[in-house]
């Protein structure tokens, strides 16, 4: 069992993804914004891999990547996006990103994702 932070300021698709990881045994938190992610993380909030929106207010994914892996380097993080010329998958992997998901997403897609991501932790 893995805990699992998803960060997203929509909250229908957080609770889509969070009740889909759960259902897959895995603990989830959810957080709003890219501010409060990083605050769930500096206080050692123990979470193994972070799902996170790209296109947010005041800090997107891309800047809450660059954040996390300061943090720690081995965090993996799962970047999803509905916008896809915002930031495109080679430039969010060149990055540091674990995986790239383009929203909308297939259940199947994003456990998968989810389970190749676990295994760098």
């Amino acid at each position: 069992m893995k805990k699992v932070l998803i960060v997203e300021d929509d909250n229908a698709m957080a609770q889509m993804c969070a009740k889909l990881i759960r259902r897959h045994g895995h603990t989830v938190v959810i957080a709003g914004s890219g501010q409060d992610a990083l605050a769930i993380v500096r206080q050692g909030g123990d979470i193994d891999v972070v799902i996170s929106d790209v296109q947010m207010p005041l800090m997107g994914g891309q800047q809450l990547l660059e954040c996390l892996h300061a943090l720690d380097a081995s965090l993996p993080i799962i970047l999803m996006t509905g916008y896809t010329h915002v930031l495109g998958p080679k430039q969010a992997l060149e990055q540091g990103a674990a995986d790239y998901l383009v929203k909308p997403f297939e259940p199947e897609t994003l456990i998968g994702s989810l389970e190749r991501a676990t295994r760098f932790r």
